[in-house]
Protein backbone atom coordinates (compact mmCIF):
# COMPACT_ATOMS: atom_id res chain seq x y z
CA UNK A 1 0.00 0.00 0.00
CA UNK A 2 1.35 3.50 -1.28
CA UNK A 3 -0.21 6.24 1.56
CA UNK A 4 -0.52 10.00 0.40
CA UNK A 5 -1.30 12.46 2.93
CA UNK A 6 -2.85 15.71 1.53
CA UNK A 7 -1.51 18.83 3.32
CA UNK A 8 -3.63 22.03 2.57
CA UNK A 9 -1.43 24.80 3.71
CA UNK A 10 -4.41 27.64 4.63
CA UNK A 11 -7.65 27.93 4.71
CA UNK A 12 -11.09 26.74 6.47
CA UNK A 13 -9.56 22.99 5.67
CA UNK A 14 -6.35 23.44 7.09
CA UNK A 15 -5.78 20.79 10.03
CA UNK A 16 -5.12 23.15 12.85
CA UNK A 17 -5.15 20.42 15.97
CA UNK A 18 -2.67 18.23 14.11
CA UNK A 19 0.51 18.02 11.63
CA UNK A 20 0.63 16.34 8.29
CA UNK A 21 3.17 14.13 10.00
CA UNK A 22 1.59 13.11 12.89
CA UNK A 23 -1.88 12.44 10.48
CA UNK A 24 0.79 10.53 8.41
CA UNK A 25 1.69 8.62 11.11
CA UNK A 26 -1.77 7.27 11.87
CA UNK A 27 -2.56 6.80 8.31
CA UNK A 28 0.40 4.07 8.56
CA UNK A 29 -1.19 2.84 11.78
CA UNK A 30 -4.52 2.53 10.77
CA UNK A 31 -2.94 0.54 7.52
CA UNK A 32 -0.81 -1.48 9.42
CA UNK A 33 -3.65 -2.39 12.03
CA UNK A 34 -5.26 -4.76 8.90
CA UNK A 35 -3.68 -7.96 8.45
CA UNK A 36 -1.94 -8.73 5.20
CA UNK A 37 -1.92 -4.95 4.49
CA UNK A 38 1.81 -3.54 4.47
CA UNK A 39 3.04 0.57 3.81
CA UNK A 40 5.92 0.12 1.32
CA UNK A 41 6.18 3.97 0.65
CA UNK A 42 4.46 7.42 1.86
CA UNK A 43 4.56 10.79 0.68
CA UNK A 44 2.86 14.37 2.13
CA UNK A 45 1.40 16.27 -1.17
CA UNK A 46 0.43 20.15 -0.67
CA UNK A 47 -3.37 20.93 -1.97
CA UNK A 48 -5.44 23.52 -2.33
CA UNK A 49 -8.21 21.77 -1.96
CA UNK A 50 -10.20 18.17 -1.75
CA UNK A 51 -12.66 19.56 -4.45
CA UNK A 52 -10.99 18.91 -7.73
CA UNK A 53 -12.20 15.71 -9.54
CA UNK A 54 -8.58 14.55 -10.10
CA UNK A 55 -7.79 15.23 -6.41
CA UNK A 56 -4.43 16.05 -7.70
CA UNK A 57 -3.36 18.77 -10.50
CA UNK A 58 -1.87 17.69 -13.56
CA UNK A 59 1.55 17.77 -12.34
CA UNK A 60 1.12 15.76 -9.25
CA UNK A 61 -0.86 13.25 -11.12
CA UNK A 62 2.35 12.59 -12.90
CA UNK A 63 4.58 12.11 -9.86
CA UNK A 64 2.20 10.06 -8.48
CA UNK A 65 1.79 7.70 -10.76
CA UNK A 66 5.43 7.32 -11.19
CA UNK A 67 5.91 6.72 -8.16
CA UNK A 68 3.08 3.99 -7.96
CA UNK A 69 4.66 2.37 -10.57
CA UNK A 70 8.29 2.22 -9.71
CA UNK A 71 7.84 0.36 -6.25
CA UNK A 72 4.81 -1.44 -7.75
CA UNK A 73 1.98 -0.90 -5.44
CA UNK A 74 -0.95 -3.04 -5.79
CA UNK A 75 -3.29 -0.25 -4.22
CA UNK A 76 -2.85 3.45 -3.03
CA UNK A 77 -4.48 4.66 0.48
CA UNK A 78 -5.68 8.95 0.25
CA UNK A 79 -5.59 10.09 3.98
CA UNK A 80 -8.92 11.87 4.16
CA UNK A 81 -12.18 11.16 6.01
CA UNK A 82 -14.08 9.96 2.09
CA UNK A 83 -12.65 10.48 -1.52
CA UNK A 84 -15.71 11.28 -3.57
CA UNK A 85 -16.91 8.57 -5.83
CA UNK A 86 -15.75 10.40 -8.98
CA UNK A 87 -12.42 11.21 -7.49
CA UNK A 88 -12.66 7.62 -7.14
CA UNK A 89 -13.39 6.51 -10.11
CA UNK A 90 -11.30 8.52 -12.05
CA UNK A 91 -8.19 7.67 -9.72
CA UNK A 92 -9.06 4.03 -10.09
CA UNK A 93 -8.88 4.59 -13.69
CA UNK A 94 -5.94 6.79 -14.03
CA UNK A 95 -3.39 4.80 -12.00
CA UNK A 96 -4.47 1.08 -12.74
CA UNK A 97 -4.78 0.24 -8.85
CA UNK A 98 -7.76 0.52 -5.98
CA UNK A 99 -8.00 3.57 -4.08
CA UNK A 100 -8.87 3.80 -0.67
CA UNK A 101 -10.13 6.72 1.34
CA UNK A 102 -10.00 6.92 5.65
CA UNK A 103 -13.80 5.81 5.41
CA UNK A 104 -13.44 2.45 3.63
CA UNK A 105 -10.21 1.22 5.76
CA UNK A 106 -11.58 1.86 9.06
CA UNK A 107 -14.50 -0.21 7.60
CA UNK A 108 -12.39 -2.75 6.76
CA UNK A 109 -10.55 -2.55 10.68
CA UNK A 110 -13.67 -2.67 11.90
CA UNK A 111 -14.82 -5.61 10.11
CA UNK A 112 -11.85 -7.38 10.98
CA UNK A 113 -12.07 -6.71 14.74
CA UNK A 114 -15.90 -6.96 14.98
CA UNK A 115 -16.32 -10.23 17.42
CA UNK A 116 -19.84 -10.01 19.04
CA UNK A 117 -23.18 -9.91 16.68
CA UNK A 118 -23.59 -6.62 17.77
CA UNK A 119 -20.20 -5.15 16.98
CA UNK A 120 -20.96 -7.10 13.46
CA UNK A 121 -24.06 -5.19 13.06
CA UNK A 122 -22.66 -2.22 13.94
CA UNK A 123 -20.31 -2.90 11.44
CA UNK A 124 -22.66 -3.52 8.51
CA UNK A 125 -24.67 -0.54 9.51
CA UNK A 126 -21.95 2.24 9.20
CA UNK A 127 -21.72 0.96 5.91
CA UNK A 128 -24.52 1.65 4.76
CA UNK A 129 -24.11 4.91 3.65
CA UNK A 130 -21.03 4.51 2.55
CA UNK A 131 -22.67 2.18 -0.04
CA UNK A 132 -25.86 4.43 -0.30
CA UNK A 133 -23.51 7.21 -1.38
CA UNK A 134 -21.64 4.97 -4.07
CA UNK A 135 -24.50 4.04 -5.47
CA UNK A 136 -25.59 8.11 -5.77
CA UNK A 137 -22.46 8.95 -7.47
CA UNK A 138 -22.82 6.09 -10.34
CA UNK A 139 -26.68 7.48 -10.63
CA UNK A 140 -25.15 10.92 -10.42
CA UNK A 141 -22.43 9.79 -13.20
CA UNK A 142 -24.15 6.95 -15.27
CA UNK A 143 -27.67 7.88 -15.13
CA UNK A 144 -30.39 5.49 -14.52
CA UNK A 145 -30.06 1.58 -15.58
CA UNK A 146 -33.37 0.82 -17.54
CA UNK A 147 -32.94 -2.87 -18.71
CA UNK A 148 -35.93 -5.32 -17.74
CA UNK A 149 -34.54 -7.56 -14.72
CA UNK A 150 -37.80 -8.31 -13.12
CA UNK A 151 -39.21 -5.37 -11.28
CA UNK A 152 -41.97 -2.61 -12.53
CA UNK A 153 -41.40 -0.59 -15.58
CA UNK A 154 -41.03 2.85 -13.41
CA UNK A 155 -38.58 1.55 -11.10
CA UNK A 156 -34.91 1.15 -12.47
CA UNK A 157 -32.05 -0.65 -11.14
CA UNK A 158 -30.75 1.71 -9.14
CA UNK A 159 -33.79 2.72 -7.12
CA UNK A 160 -33.94 -1.28 -6.50
CA UNK A 161 -30.30 -1.14 -4.79
CA UNK A 162 -31.61 1.51 -2.47
CA UNK A 163 -34.99 -0.32 -1.75
CA UNK A 164 -32.87 -3.37 -0.82
CA UNK A 165 -29.89 -1.58 1.66
CA UNK A 166 -32.78 0.61 3.44
CA UNK A 167 -34.64 -2.93 3.82
CA UNK A 168 -31.44 -4.34 5.15
CA UNK A 169 -31.02 -1.31 7.06
CA UNK A 170 -34.44 -1.64 9.08
CA UNK A 171 -33.89 -5.23 9.54
CA UNK A 172 -30.10 -4.66 10.96
CA UNK A 173 -31.49 -1.38 13.63
CA UNK A 174 -34.42 -3.68 14.83
CA UNK A 175 -31.71 -6.07 15.35
CA UNK A 176 -29.54 -3.69 17.15
CA UNK A 177 -32.53 -2.15 19.09
CA UNK A 178 -33.67 -5.90 20.70
CA UNK A 179 -29.41 -6.34 21.50
CA UNK A 180 -29.78 -2.68 23.24
CA UNK A 181 -32.82 -4.13 25.36
CA UNK A 182 -30.70 -7.62 26.99
CA UNK A 183 -27.99 -4.91 27.00
CA UNK A 184 -29.95 -2.39 29.07
CA UNK A 185 -31.48 -5.38 31.39
CA UNK A 186 -27.89 -6.44 32.11
CA UNK A 187 -27.32 -2.93 33.40
CA UNK A 188 -30.67 -3.06 35.69
CA UNK A 189 -29.35 -6.13 37.30
CA UNK A 190 -26.37 -4.39 38.11
CA UNK A 191 -28.01 -1.27 39.02
CA UNK A 192 -30.33 -3.52 41.18
CA UNK A 193 -26.70 -4.94 42.60
CA UNK A 194 -25.54 -1.17 43.01
CA UNK A 195 -22.67 -3.03 41.63
CA UNK A 196 -20.49 0.46 40.74
CA UNK A 197 -19.19 0.70 37.21
CA UNK A 198 -16.48 2.64 35.96
CA UNK A 199 -16.15 3.25 31.72
CA UNK A 200 -12.56 3.15 30.69
CA UNK A 201 -12.57 5.47 27.58
CA UNK A 202 -9.97 7.59 25.37
CA UNK A 203 -8.03 7.81 21.84
CA UNK A 204 -7.52 3.85 20.43
CA UNK A 205 -4.42 2.67 20.99
CA UNK A 206 -3.94 4.87 23.93
CA UNK A 207 -3.66 1.34 26.19
CA UNK A 208 -7.20 1.63 27.71
CA UNK A 209 -7.40 -2.71 27.68
CA UNK A 210 -3.40 -2.65 29.12
CA UNK A 211 -4.64 -0.50 32.05
CA UNK A 212 -7.71 -2.34 32.48
CA UNK A 213 -5.42 -5.57 32.83
CA UNK A 214 -2.95 -3.96 35.09
CA UNK A 215 -5.78 -2.73 37.40
CA UNK A 216 -7.95 -6.25 37.06
CA UNK A 217 -4.76 -8.59 36.97
CA UNK A 218 -6.56 -10.22 34.62
CA UNK A 219 -3.77 -12.96 32.61
CA UNK A 220 -6.34 -13.79 30.10
CA UNK A 221 -6.67 -10.12 28.34
CA UNK A 222 -3.70 -9.96 25.27
CA UNK A 223 -3.94 -5.96 24.55
CA UNK A 224 -3.18 -5.37 20.81
CA UNK A 225 -0.61 -2.75 19.77
CA UNK A 226 -3.27 -1.74 16.71
CA UNK A 227 -5.94 0.89 16.53
CA UNK A 228 -9.46 -0.04 16.94
CA UNK A 229 -8.24 -3.36 18.89
CA UNK A 230 -11.85 -2.92 21.23
CA UNK A 231 -15.22 -2.43 19.20
CA UNK A 232 -16.97 -5.18 21.55
CA UNK A 233 -17.80 -3.60 25.33
CA UNK A 234 -16.39 -5.41 27.58
CA UNK A 235 -16.79 -5.59 31.40
CA UNK A 236 -13.59 -6.65 33.86
CA UNK A 237 -14.36 -6.63 37.82
CA UNK A 238 -11.89 -5.26 40.19
CA UNK A 239 -11.00 -5.06 43.24
CA UNK A 240 -10.19 -2.01 44.93
CA UNK A 241 -8.69 -0.53 47.95
CA UNK A 242 -11.15 -1.06 51.37
CA UNK A 243 -12.36 -3.91 49.71
CA UNK A 244 -14.42 -2.02 46.74
CA UNK A 245 -15.84 -4.11 44.16
CA UNK A 246 -16.59 -2.77 41.01
CA UNK A 247 -16.98 -3.24 37.14
CA UNK A 248 -14.34 -1.01 34.57
CA UNK A 249 -15.99 -1.26 31.29
CA UNK A 250 -14.11 -1.14 27.97
CA UNK A 251 -15.23 1.01 25.40
CA UNK A 252 -14.14 1.57 21.62
CA UNK A 253 -11.35 4.07 21.28
CA UNK A 254 -11.65 7.42 19.53
CA UNK A 255 -9.56 8.43 16.92
CA UNK A 256 -9.02 12.03 14.49
CA UNK A 257 -10.36 12.91 11.45
CA UNK A 258 -13.54 10.00 11.56
CA UNK A 259 -16.49 10.63 9.49
CA UNK A 260 -19.16 11.44 11.40
CA UNK A 261 -21.93 9.40 10.29
CA UNK A 262 -19.37 6.32 10.48
CA UNK A 263 -18.76 6.21 14.37
CA UNK A 264 -22.81 7.33 14.69
CA UNK A 265 -24.21 3.75 14.72
CA UNK A 266 -20.96 3.22 17.90
CA UNK A 267 -22.75 4.81 20.01
CA UNK A 268 -23.98 2.18 21.43
CA UNK A 269 -20.72 1.41 22.59
CA UNK A 270 -20.16 4.51 25.23
CA UNK A 271 -23.70 4.45 26.20
CA UNK A 272 -22.14 2.07 29.14
CA UNK A 273 -20.66 5.47 29.95
CA UNK A 274 -24.02 7.39 30.10
CA UNK A 275 -24.99 4.81 33.00
CA UNK A 276 -21.38 4.91 34.75
CA UNK A 277 -20.72 5.90 38.06
CA UNK A 278 -17.09 7.32 36.68
CA UNK A 279 -15.47 7.77 33.89
CA UNK A 280 -11.42 6.62 33.45
CA UNK A 281 -10.23 8.79 30.54
CA UNK A 282 -6.91 7.21 29.28
CA UNK A 283 -4.76 9.55 27.31
CA UNK A 284 -1.08 8.60 25.94
CA UNK A 285 1.45 11.06 26.87
CA UNK A 286 4.14 10.25 24.84
CA UNK A 287 1.79 10.98 22.06
CA UNK A 288 3.14 14.40 20.72
CA UNK A 289 -0.25 15.88 20.16
CA UNK A 290 -1.90 14.19 23.44
CA UNK A 291 -3.40 17.58 24.40
CA UNK A 292 -5.74 17.90 21.03
CA UNK A 293 -6.66 14.42 21.85
CA UNK A 294 -8.15 14.92 25.33
CA UNK A 295 -9.74 18.22 24.10
CA UNK A 296 -11.58 16.06 21.17
CA UNK A 297 -12.44 13.37 23.62
CA UNK A 298 -13.83 15.90 26.16
CA UNK A 299 -16.03 17.56 23.51
CA UNK A 300 -17.14 14.46 22.47
CA UNK A 301 -18.33 13.31 25.72
CA UNK A 302 -19.87 16.92 26.43
CA UNK A 303 -22.45 16.05 23.30
CA UNK A 304 -23.79 12.69 24.79
CA UNK A 305 -25.48 15.01 27.14
CA UNK A 306 -24.21 13.25 29.98
CA UNK A 307 -25.30 13.99 33.55
CA UNK A 308 -23.00 16.47 35.95
CA UNK A 309 -22.26 13.93 38.39
CA UNK A 310 -20.49 11.82 35.93
CA UNK A 311 -18.67 14.44 34.52
CA UNK A 312 -17.39 15.86 37.92
CA UNK A 313 -15.82 12.06 38.34
CA UNK A 314 -13.60 12.09 35.04
CA UNK A 315 -10.54 10.72 35.96
CA UNK A 316 -7.74 11.31 33.51
CA UNK A 317 -5.07 9.08 33.44
CA UNK A 318 -1.68 9.76 31.82
CA UNK A 319 -0.54 6.69 30.45
CA UNK A 320 3.06 5.32 28.94
CA UNK A 321 4.69 8.35 31.07
CA UNK A 322 7.82 6.04 30.78
CA UNK A 323 8.09 7.00 27.68
CA UNK A 324 7.93 10.99 28.58
CA UNK A 325 10.18 11.63 30.97
CA UNK A 326 9.47 15.35 31.05
CA UNK A 327 5.92 14.78 32.17
CA UNK A 328 7.20 16.39 35.98
CA UNK A 329 4.00 18.52 36.38
CA UNK A 330 1.05 16.82 35.10
CA UNK A 331 -1.69 18.89 36.99
CA UNK A 332 -4.67 16.74 37.68
CA UNK A 333 -3.56 14.26 35.21
CA UNK A 334 -2.52 10.71 36.65
CA UNK A 335 0.65 9.40 35.62
CA UNK A 336 1.17 5.71 35.33
CA UNK A 337 2.73 2.91 33.21
CA UNK A 338 0.85 0.04 32.25
CA UNK A 339 4.65 -1.30 31.39
CA UNK A 340 6.48 -0.69 34.15
CA UNK A 341 3.27 -0.79 36.71
CA UNK A 342 3.81 2.99 37.89
CA UNK A 343 1.41 4.52 39.48
CA UNK A 344 -1.33 1.71 39.44
CA UNK A 345 -1.88 1.59 42.99
CA UNK A 346 -2.29 5.04 43.37
CA UNK A 347 -4.78 5.11 40.54
CA UNK A 348 -6.44 2.15 42.49
CA UNK A 349 -6.88 4.12 45.37
CA UNK A 350 -8.44 7.63 43.40
CA UNK A 351 -10.91 5.11 41.75
CA UNK A 352 -12.04 4.02 44.66
CA UNK A 353 -12.26 7.35 46.99
CA UNK A 354 -14.35 8.42 43.21
CA UNK A 355 -16.31 5.70 43.94
CA UNK A 356 -17.75 6.19 47.44
CA UNK A 357 -17.85 10.05 46.14
CA UNK A 358 -20.57 9.13 43.31
CA UNK A 359 -22.26 6.22 45.27
CA UNK A 360 -22.08 8.64 48.21
CA UNK A 361 -21.09 5.97 50.60
CA UNK A 362 -20.92 6.65 54.13
CA UNK A 363 -18.14 4.61 56.25
CA UNK A 364 -19.66 2.92 59.39
CA UNK A 365 -18.67 0.34 62.05
CA UNK A 366 -21.32 -2.30 62.75
CA UNK A 367 -20.91 -4.68 65.39
CA UNK A 368 -22.37 -8.06 64.11
CA UNK A 369 -21.92 -11.92 65.92
CA UNK A 370 -19.37 -13.31 63.89
CA UNK A 371 -20.05 -15.69 61.42
CA UNK A 372 -23.93 -14.42 61.41
CA UNK A 373 -26.27 -13.74 59.21
CA UNK A 374 -25.69 -9.88 59.47
CA UNK A 375 -21.65 -11.02 59.13
CA UNK A 376 -22.33 -12.73 55.73
CA UNK A 377 -24.68 -10.12 54.51
CA UNK A 378 -22.22 -7.22 55.34
CA UNK A 379 -19.50 -9.39 53.31
CA UNK A 380 -21.60 -10.55 50.64
CA UNK A 381 -23.29 -6.89 50.00
CA UNK A 382 -20.91 -3.89 50.90
CA UNK A 383 -17.32 -3.50 50.81
CA UNK A 384 -16.15 -4.22 54.47
CA UNK A 385 -12.46 -2.76 54.60
CA UNK A 386 -11.62 -3.62 58.20
CA UNK A 387 -12.60 -6.21 60.17
CA UNK A 388 -11.51 -6.34 64.16
CA UNK A 389 -12.54 -8.38 67.04
CA UNK A 390 -15.02 -6.98 69.69
CA UNK A 391 -14.17 -7.37 73.75
CA UNK A 392 -17.22 -10.05 73.20
CA UNK A 393 -15.06 -12.31 71.16
CA UNK A 394 -18.21 -14.07 70.09
CA UNK A 395 -18.82 -10.58 68.28
CA UNK A 396 -16.72 -8.40 65.25
CA UNK A 397 -16.12 -4.56 64.46
CA UNK A 398 -16.99 -4.71 60.74
CA UNK A 399 -15.74 -0.79 59.16
CA UNK A 400 -17.95 -0.69 56.01
CA UNK A 401 -18.42 1.63 53.12
CA UNK A 402 -22.38 1.38 52.23
CA UNK A 403 -24.58 3.32 50.31
CA UNK A 404 -27.87 4.87 52.46
CA UNK A 405 -30.55 2.43 50.22
CA UNK A 406 -27.96 -0.52 51.11
CA UNK A 407 -28.00 0.68 54.55
CA UNK A 408 -31.59 1.12 55.07
CA UNK A 409 -32.08 -2.20 53.78
CA UNK A 410 -29.67 -3.69 56.07
CA UNK A 411 -31.73 -2.66 58.99
CA UNK A 412 -35.41 -3.62 57.71
CA UNK A 413 -33.90 -6.84 57.43
CA UNK A 414 -32.55 -7.29 60.59
CA UNK A 415 -34.08 -4.52 63.59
Amino acid sequence: VGIIQPRIKWGQKKVRISTPQMQLDEGISLINSLPGWTVIDSKIISLLSYEKKTFFNTGQLEIVKEWLQNEMFTSLFINIKSLKLEQVLFLEQYFHIPVFDRYSVIINIFKEHACTKEAKLQVALAEIPYISSRISGVHENEGPVSKNIGISSCETFIRKRFHILNDQKRKIVKTIADLRKRRELLRNKRRSQQLPTVAVMGYTNAGKTSLIKCLTEETNLVPEDKLFATLDVTAHAVLLPYNIKALLIDTIGFITDIPTNLMEPFVATLEDAFMADAIIHVKDVSHPNHFAQELHVIETLKTLNLSNNIIENIITVGNKCDKAPMQKDAGSVHLVSCQTKYGIEDLKEIIARTIIKAKDMMKIRIKVKSGGVEYKWLLKECAVSEISVDKNPQYVLLDVFITKSKFNKFKHEFT
